[in-house]
């Protein structure tokens, strides 16, 4: 693969992390950005429609391979087009849902379409929307030109809750939670159907590209797994009890994560801690993504729940400091651990792998 050396190596290691086993030392993922590379890639040149700045592919690719050219990765990384089109991407997936396209944020926003009262016959897929075929036109132009030099990711469809929220607001979803259960329940299970859908879709469409040994990615995550790989999440149960998690997302999660191979559930820090409990309880779930959110004291102070995520059998990803590292490495075991760490130079890329494999125990 371009940009990187041995990706068989990186794909093994990736393996034997899914099954919890070391195959030489603890996976880490290293990136040594270009700083003035990083503000180019989010930077979009003036006059230019932001539609078209966040979804063409060949721009997608053009704006990536840039940013490769300027990215030293070490350790486990390797170059990822991040296909994302939209965070909860399904909700532009369904009739009458209009995206409004944000240049300066780099995203995507959706307007509620039933702002009186939650409207279950609403919730229609649109396999004509812009953004579900252009999802798919993306995914088979940047796998078809990829020539060995860069993996497609899966797009970021997660969070049927989301989506929800997305086209009810948040504030008026939390009040349904109480007073209308049924009805969000009816809305979850036809969302539930749009995401099995596109995902597998988009997995037929990327699990054939050069290199994908079958496999799939989380862009932003970097993560490579060799089968049928997603993310999930419910960002909105900061918000609420896990009495109402319990209600709500666990039969979303218990069936994506029964759908997928390798199932990656996106945990926002302190907030849902609260439902860890819940979550350790899903067979299938695989792994669990640690993030911390803005204002949350370091990732050091969790390393209870870490450990106790570890013991329930699942596999653990956390976005790291420097700083953090050595301490995470001597406290975890190796086994089922993945860090993906930002550094400044090639040279402390290279000091943070040699770290992991001074570190790596059982």
């Amino acid at each position: 693969m371009g940009f990187i050396e041995d990706f068989d190596k990186i794909r093994e290691r990736f393996t034997a992390l899914w099954n919890r086993e070391i195959l030489d030392r603890c996976c880490i993922s290293v990136f040594a950005y270009d700083q003035q590379a990083m503000a180019d890639f989010s930077s979009m040149p003036p006059g230019m429609d932001p539609r078209v700045w966040m979804t063409d592919p060949e721009i997608m690719q053009k704006r990536h391979l840039q940013l490769f050219e300027k990215t030293y990765f070490a350790g486990d990384a390797f170059p990822l087009v991040n296909l994302n089109l939209g965070p909860s991407g399904h909700t532009a997936f369904i009739q009458d849902v209009s995206p409004k396209y944000e240049a300066d944020t780099n995203t995507i926003w959706y307007s509620p379409i039933m702002e009186e009262e939650l409207e279950p016959e609403k919730i229609l897929f649109d396999k004509n929307a812009y953004l579900y075929t252009q999802t798919l036109a993306c995914a088979r132009f940047l796998t078809a030109h990829a020539d060995g030099k860069y993996l497609v990711s899966m797009p970021d469809l997660a969070g049927n809750l989301d989506v929800l929220s997305n086209l009810r607001t948040p504030t008026e979803l939390a009040a349904d939670l109480i007073s209308d259960e049924e009805t969000v329940e009816e809305c979850l299970d036809r969302i539930e159907m749009i995401w099995e859908t596109a995902v597998r879709e988009c997995y037929e469409v990327l699990r054939k590209q050069e290199g994908a040994a079958d496999g799939s990615c989380i862009g932003w995550l970097n993560t490579w797994a060799p089968g049928f790989h997603n993310q999930m999440q419910v960002d909105m149960s900061v918000m609420f009890s896990n009495d109402c998690y319990e209600r709500f997302a666990r039969k979303e999660l218990e069936r994506q994560s029964s759908l997928l191979d390798y199932a990656l559930y996106h945990l926002d820090g302190v907030e849902q801690l609260r439902h860890l409990d819940t979550l350790l309880s899903i067979p299938d779930l695989r792994m669990i993504q640690w993030t911390n959110v803005a204002g949350q004291p370091s990732r050091l102070q969790y390393i209870p729940a870490f450990k106790k995520m570890q013991e329930a059998g699942k596999c653990l990803l956390i976005l790291c400091e420097t700083y953090e590292v050595e301490t995470l490495l001597t406290e975890l075991s190796s086994k089922g651990l993945l860090l993906n760490v930002k550094v400044g130079s090639r040279e402390e890329a290279d000091a943070m792998v040699r770290l992991a494999e001074k570190l790596t125990h059982e």
